[in-house]
């Protein structure tokens, strides 16, 4: 079978990406030179991002430490809400368990930490069940939210300068788009500019899936967002065809095409990591497959090739859904065109257009038109709607 997650043996899925790991590996290894790069990573949503970065993280060496924080997990703890507060905390528990994984770290770090806390003026701020650090007992802190994030951002500057046997700090934001669920999402991106700045050895990555004009790729990295086009972004491409084959003769249980048959495959997945191993899966390994064949198992299994969009589809809403239903419909519109033809409102509009780049749904063209992001979402919508008579409720 071939992974529909990452799996725990990153080592034995994990195909080629030489030239991507290359790219990250070079601004990631500044910070040893006590020059940290802060990097945007980029790609259509399946094509391997997590996969990625977690296999560049694990490669590290000892005297980096990493961490990597899933914002979409603290998001649906939350029950669909995200605040400041919670990614501090999430970043301090984090860089907690890096350190406890090594039991040999020196006591310079605990001091360090003792430290720093010594210098906090804190009001009674509640930190939940995130009261110790290294069995240090951090204070109730509420209503002073500006010593707590600099506590927090100031922590893995400070541990990189506390020992010799530390060179720097990797940390890794992913679905970094759901922080524009915050209360104020511009300001926590220049809070942490603000600190990156004067820091020589901690790099920052964001990554996620969104189309390439959403708004908080702007807020984060546009020319008016707090770095102002100084982040390093790295747009991570889907496998090619011969790379697709190559991964797949090597990672999958022997599934085999002919010469049309791969053809059409190619065509469904476009080299994307996450439809390629979904749609082997529901292959029979040994039979070869011809194009009729690639066809027929796609539309009969299509639910299982496309299942992260089924997800994705469950947490957009009525007015969300709206809009894409339209786009499956019409193709491709113009703003107003698409203002005329969903009822709503320029601010309603304006507002799900915003959400819906930020989800990485959307793609706004060169013909200043929009257009459903990816083909096999629009693909899945087209033929539930031809089968069961109406789009997914």
């Amino acid at each position: 079978m071939m992974p529909t997650s990452v799996p725990k043996n990153i080592d034995k899925y994990f195909y080629n990406r030489k030239k991507d790991i290359k790219r990250i590996s070079l601004q990631i290894n500044s910070i040893y030179e006590d020059l940290s790069n802060q990097i945007l990573i980029t790609g259509t949503r399946g094509v391997g991002k997590t996969f990625l970065l977690k296999k560049i993280l694990k490669d590290q060496p000892d005297d980096i430490l990493t961490i990597y924080i899933d914002l979409s997990r603290i998001y649906g703890e939350n029950q669909g809400k995200i605040s400041e507060e919670e990614v501090l905390k999430e970043l301090l528990s984090s860089i907690e368990a890096k350190i406890n994984e090594d039991k040999t770290q020196p006591q310079k770090i605990e001091q360090t930490i003792k430290n720093k806390l010594n210098t906090l003026k804190l009001k009674n701020y509640d930190f939940k069940d995130a009261t110790t650090i290294l069995n240090i007992p951090l204070p109730e802190i509420r209503d002073n939210y500006q010593e707590l994030s600099k506590f927090v951002m100031e922590l893995p500057q400070s541990i990189v300068d506390s020992t010799e046997d530390i060179k720097g700090f990797i940390i890794v934001m992913d679905e970094f788009q759901l922080l524009k669920n915050l209360s104020n999402p511009e300001a926590f991106f220049w809070l942490i500019r603000s600190f990156v700045q004067e820091q020589s050895n901690v790099s920052y990555i964001f990554t996620g899936s969104v189309s390439k004009t959403a708004e908080v790729i702007e807020m984060l990295n546009g020319q008016t967002g707090a770095f102002g086009g100084r982040m390093i972004q790295i747009h991570i491409d889907p496998f090619t065809k011969e790379e697709t084959l190559n991964y797949i003769n090597d990672k999958s249980d022997n599934i085999r095409f002919t010469s049309d048959g791969f053809e059409r495959f190619y065509k469904c997945t476009r080299g994307i990591p996450a439809y390629i191993n979904t749609f082997c899966n529901i292959l029979n390994p040994g039979e070869e497959y011809d194009s009729d064949m690639i066809k027929e198992s796609f539309l009969l299994q299509m639910d299982q090739i496309v299942v992260m969009w089924l997800y994705v589809w469950g947490t957009l809403n009525k007015s969300e859904k709206h809009i894409v239903k339209i786009l499956v419909d019409e193709d491709k519109l113009t703003w107003n065109e698409l203002l005329d033809a969903s009822g709503y409102s320029k601010a309603t509009l304006t507002k799900y257009i915003d959400s819906l780049n930020n989800k990485g749904i959307l793609d706004y063209g060169f013909d200043k038109k929009y257009t459903i992001n990816d083909i096999m979402l629009k693909t899945w919508l087209r033929n539930k709607k031809e089968v069961e008579g109406q789009y997914p409720l």
